[in-house]
């Protein structure tokens, strides 16, 4: 069990590089993306585990896979219309063309 709460927090860690040192929009949405499934892990795996609160733990899992998919459709929905307007998916591109 250890084993996979680490694997979590591995996977978090790794979304969270993604997010701090990528300057591309749609690496950055990636790595939220793969921070929110690292979180709903979690909550999936306590529901399994032995002596877990069952059924409660894995429904709040599947609400945060699913509001986590609802959020990126909108952040890659945002993304889409950036690159439209400033022509590029950099972030420090479009906070200099911003002004």
């Amino acid at each position: 069990m250890i084993a996979t709460y680490t694997l979590c927090a591995i996977l978090f860690l790794v979304g969270l590089y993604g997010v701090v040192r990528r300057k591309n929009l749609i690496k950055v949405i990636i790595g939220i993306a793969i921070m929110v499934q690292s979180v709903g892990l979690v909550f999936v795996v306590l529901g399994y585990s032995e002596g877990g609160v069952g059924g409660i733990s894995q429904t709040m899992g599947l609400v945060a896979l699913i509001g986590g998919l609802a959020v990126m459709t909108l952040m890659i929905a945002t993304s889409i219309r950036l690159h439209q307007k400033y022509g590029t998916s950099d972030i420090s591109e479009i906070r200099r063309l911003k002004g």
